[in-house]
């Protein structure tokens, strides 16, 4: 399974894919993790590529992806059309309020990611909410497994842990399919 997660820098957009490649191999699968960042820091384009397969992992780059996490409105403009067919596509509703013309062969799915980190107090989190709910419609990796490797990713920031595993399940449960 192909994934490209995208938006700007400081959403946390690699901890994303980090964490699904790092989570994927926990769980005896092959992972890739390939990130891309514009030339900013904060602020500019950030997208990372993550492949998952039983087998072999033939090409780490990700050109038609089973999903794509668009987290702002110019990385669904960028990447909204290469999602194959059958695929799905998330939409961060919280900054994409309206949604441009799309393939009608792909499956939508809109989660108001800023708003459900600031229910649960750290609007910095909407990154995990966003996964949270990629997991629960792959059903590729478990959300155990995932919260599990919060630590992993978070290893230089232990005070995070809680809310991040909230904001994961968080995002599991609370899916808006159109």
């Amino acid at each position: 399974m192909e994934f490209i997660f995208a938006g700007f820098g400081g959403q946390g957009i690699m901890a994303m894919g980090m964490l699904l490649a790092h989570a994927a191999i926990k769980e005896g699968f092959n992972s890739s993790f390939i990130p891309s960042y514009g030339p900013e820091m904060r602020g500019g384009t950030a997208n990372c590529s993550v492949v998952i397969e039983k087998e072999f992992i033939a090409s780490p780059v990700v050109t038609e992806p089973d999903v794509l996490v668009a987290m702002n409105y110019p990385s669904l403009l960028k990447f909204k059309d290469t999602v194959k067919k059958g695929g799905h596509l998330f939409i961060n509703s919280s900054l994409i309020p309206s949604i441009p013309e799309i393939k009608s062969d792909i499956h939508i799915h809109q989660i108001p990611a800023n708003e459900l980190a600031l229910k649960i107090g750290e609007s910095r989190a909407s990154n995990m909410v966003m996964l949270g709910a990629v997991l629960a419609v792959t059903n590729l990796i478990s959300l155990e497994t995932a919260t599990l490797n919060l630590s992993y990713i978070f290893k230089n920031k232990p005070e995070v842990l809680a809310v991040n595993e909230k904001a994961l399940k968080t995002g599991f449960q609370s899916l808006k399919v159109i």
